[in-house]
């Protein structure tokens, strides 16, 4: 009775199942994860911006050159109809094309390859590079020996105006103890003061002088110290003669010093001075070679950083010239080419729509800047305006396509292209929109001013290239892009390079993975 009992059965199987579901979790490996991916696919990729906007009713639409410049030619006066894609103005656009004309250059000596002509100049162009690197090397060398052999000197005329100060300067000294001998022999308050300079100062001074001298030929000190400290010992000496002096036009010895004695007194004051400006002078003039010498030898030292790195470049431009042709450089050299034509274009204003002229605001030959609308066009459509954000701004350009829904009429699809994108920015809740219009190719009689205009803009697209899904693409600290790619139940980590960023979060990836290659999204334990 019991075995046949419902409930008996559905127990006994959901007791079965929980004991198989506990075996199984417990028998797995750590080890063994499991993997969320995706794969590497191939397609087209299509990239938006989605705005809301408002349908407007016919008006001038102002048109402005995306970059400044001189007015070069005007072809539309006030009052002429145009049609779409009419040429209307440009700015002067000889830089413009000389950059065209050089990136086109460029991509085609790229594809033809390198001639053997431009191989030998680039090897001449290195070959000079080397030969100025090694003239700056020897010409560093030989300004740093010049500078030492033009220090060298002024140093020895430095030692010889020493050796000829210590000469005068003892000879000073035998004059003031002489004339100690003579007139300062008793025990006077004066006597002994005269004394105590002439012992103290004088000869002190006179012994420090010598010592620092004999110390200066044994090269133990620097030259420009020694000078230094001579220049304070004279001015001490200078002081000591300016007191014997006054002293010696006191009443005590006013007629006792000779004429001739107080006259020694006064020339050997003024030899002492004599030389300290000598010394000075030739401080002065080491002080400033020193300086000069630095200076050149900076000079010399920036002229050899210099030619390093023009005979660096010339390697690189030698090894780019070798190299084999790789698809990245030709994507590369076809990115500048068209982006010097996409510059190009900014200096031409083409009119958006079939409509009339109605006000032009610059002569030929006049300056204008991108904020200043150059002309006005009637358009005999409506336009739907809308502020894009300045994070998409960039992705727009004139007369891209979009499509317009009206929130107000469900069954309709309208076809509209960019026709002027305003420079200026407008500040709207602290963040920065940029004013588009855009107008409506199609008509429809049930479009009224105001509705409200849900957009969605084409803003670039590429046919038949491969793609991964953002959230599988990583980046490091270095915003270096990789991906994690599942082979052989193994993670290994590729660099990869990225394109467009697309809608429903997809990246064209232009390196690092092949079609088919499967990528970690997510681990699961």
């Amino acid at each position: 009775m019991v075995l046949k009992s419902k409930k008996f059965w559905i127990i006994l199987i959901i007791s079965l199942s929980l004991v198989l579901i506990f075996v199984k979790l417990n028998s797995s490996s750590d080890s063994n994860l499991l993997y969320e991916t995706t794969k590497v696919e191939r397609g087209d990729l299509v990239q938006t911006v989605d705005v809301v906007g408002k349908i407007k009713s016919e008006n001038n639409i102002s048109l402005h050159f995306e970059v400044g410049g001189i007015i070069d030619r005007v072809y539309v006066v006030e009052g002429e109809a145009v049609k779409k894609g009419d040429v209307l103005a440009k700015l002067n656009l000889d830089n413009f094309n000389l950059l065209i004309k050089q990136a086109q250059a460029n991509l085609d000596q790229k594809i033809a390859g390198a001639s053997s002509e431009q191989v030998n100049v680039s090897l001449k162009q290195i070959e000079a590079a080397e030969v100025a690197n090694k003239k700056a090397e020897l010409n560093l060398e030989n300004i740093k020996s010049l500078a030492n052999e033009n220090l060298k000197n002024r140093h020895t005329v430095a030692l010889n105006l020493l050796d000829d100060a210590y000469i005068k300067l003892f000879d000073i000294l035998k004059f003031s103890e002489n004339i100690r001998d003579l007139y300062f022999k008793g025990l006077s308050q004066e006597d002994i003061a005269v004394k105590n300079e002439i012992e103290y100062i004088i000869k002190n001074n006179v012994e420090i002088v010598k010592k620092d001298i004999d110390t200066l030929k044994e090269n133990k000190v620097d030259v420009e110290d020694i000078l230094g400290k001579t220049n304070a010992k004279i001015q001490e000496m200078i002081n000591a003669f300016l007191f014997i002096k006054n002293i010696s036009e006191g009443v005590s010895y006013k007629n006792t010093i000779s004429v001739s004695d107080k006259a020694g007194i006064d020339q050997n004051k003024l030899v002492l001075s004599n030389l300290q400006i000598a010394l000075t002078n030739i401080e002065n003039e080491i002080s400033l070679l020193k300086i000069q010498n630095e200076n050149n030898i900076n000079s010399a030292k920036l002229l050899v950083e210099e030619t390093l790195v023009a005979l660096d470049l010339q390697k690189a431009n030698y090894d780019l010239i070798i190299a084999p042709l790789r698809d990245t450089d030709l994507g590369y050299l076809r990115s500048v080419l068209d982006q010097a034509i996409i510059n190009r274009d900014k200096a031409i204003i083409k009119s958006p729509l079939t409509g009339v002229i109605t006000k032009i605001n610059k002569k030929e030959g006049e300056l204008i800047s991108a904020q200043e609308p150059f002309l006005e066009i009637l358009s005999p459509k409506y336009q739907v305006e809308v502020n894009i954000p300045e994070t998409d701004v960039s992705k727009l350009k004139i007369l891209n396509k979009a499509e317009i829904e009206l929130d107000a009429i469900d069954d309709i699809k309208l076809n509209a292209e960019i026709a002027s994108i305003n420079p200026s920015a407008t500040l709207i809740q602290d963040v920065v929109y940029y004013k588009v219009v855009l107008t409506i190719l199609d008509k429809d009689e049930r479009i009224k001013p105001g509705m409200t205009a849900d957009v969605l803009i084409f803003t670039d697209e590429r046919k038949d290239v491969l793609y991964l899904l953002s959230r599988s693409i990583l980046s490091d600290d270095k915003d270096k892009r990789y991906v994690r790619v599942l082979e052989n139940g193994e993670v290994v980590e590729r660099e990869v390079k990225i394109g467009l960023v697309a809608d429903d979060a997809k990246r064209e990836i232009l390196e690092g993975v092949n079609e088919g290659d499967e990528i970690i999204l997510k681990i699961i334990k």
